[in-house]
């Protein structure tokens, strides 16, 4: 009998288990960062890895039309982890889990199968959320998990003492438009192509009252409050110092946790300075405030290349 595929990736496959994989199983169950991150299944016999096919992964595929699946090398068939999805009673939703045999860990295995598991469970099984869940040490998976695009959302406290990381989807999509729209405001106030006369003093609009500037470009800080950084920039933006002066992002990674975000901005610049063309870039690193439901910069440190 040859065991449902699930799905195919450039390097690998993802198909059902059946009981004829005890071996494999038994391997990986016993491997060191399955032993150490996991737990110890007792899982000691070919015997042993039968029943926990048989009432684990199988059974959940009569049962949920998913569960736990075979990662195989495409084209030689050599079994290297598992990945698949899981209902779990201590869970409110469906979570994906991953593992790999040790000589495969560090080659984009564990990515590749769980960012196509995952993109299986939304688009063809229709679950609308897919969380995850870690050990609090195991650095490389919940490097995996941001990677894949959930986040940690809480600790959870298991009957047992031990407690687990739960990683969900985003929940901050509106703040992250109203965080982008905000920083394209930034970015825009410093303009004065054509002729265009930048009002400089709508920083305070866009700043909590006790934010900061910090240009960390050279060995000295430059360190402002919104008053000492906005009233030199006013005076060079508009008396022919620095003309047709534009500012704008090139890539940004942002992350939001409730009432806090931080941005880290790769920006390019360019205008005439004293009459002599420039261009260059840098990097921004911008944080934020939510206060009463509106976001606000509370600092902004930035760094131009040289």
């Amino acid at each position: 009998m040859v065991s449902k595929t699930i799905l195919t990736t450039s390097r690998l496959s993802l198909r059902e288990f059946d009981i004829n994989d005890a071996s494999f199983i038994l391997e990986l169950l016993n491997s060191p960062n399955w032993l150490r991150f996991i737990g110890d299944k007792g899982v000691k016999t070919i015997e042993d890895a039968t029943n926990y096919l048989k009432n684990g992964p199988i059974q959940s595929y009569l049962n949920n039309g998913f569960g736990l699946w075979l990662v195989e090398l495409k084209g030689t068939n050599t079994p290297i982890g598992m990945c698949g999805l899981v209902n779990r009673e201590i869970l409110d939703n469906i979570d994906i889990g991953f593992a790999m045999l040790p000589n495969y860990v560090g080659l984009g295995y564990g990515f590749e199968i769980a960012y196509a598991t995952l993109h299986y469970a939304k688009s063809n099984l229709k679950i609308p959320k897919i969380i995850a869940i870690t050990d609090t040490n195991n650095i490389a998976s919940i490097k995996l998990l941001t990677k894949i695009g959930l986040r940690f959302d809480k600790t959870l406290n298991l009957p047992e003492g031990d407690s687990i990381l739960v990683f969900s989807p985003p929940k901050y999509n509106n703040d992250l438009s109203k965080i982008d729209k905000l920083t394209t405001s930034f970015f825009s106030l410093f303009s004065n192509i054509n002729g265009q006369i930048p009002n400089v003093k709508k920083v305070k609009d866009l700043f909590i009252p006790q934010g900061i500037l910090i240009n960390n470009s050279n060995e000295s800080q430059e360190i402002y409050n919104l008053e000492d950084f906005i009233i030199p920039r006013e005076e060079i933006l508009t008396n022919g110092t620095l003309v047709d002066f534009n500012e704008f992002e090139i890539s940004h990674t942002t992350e939001v946790f409730d009432t806090i975000a931080h941005r880290f901005s790769l920006y390019q610049k360019s205008g005439k300075s004293n009459g002599i063309p420039f261009e260059s870039k840098g990097m921004k690193t911008i944080q934020f405030v939510k206060i009463n439901q509106y976001w606000k910069i509370s600092s902004v440190v930035w760094s131009d290349q040289t």
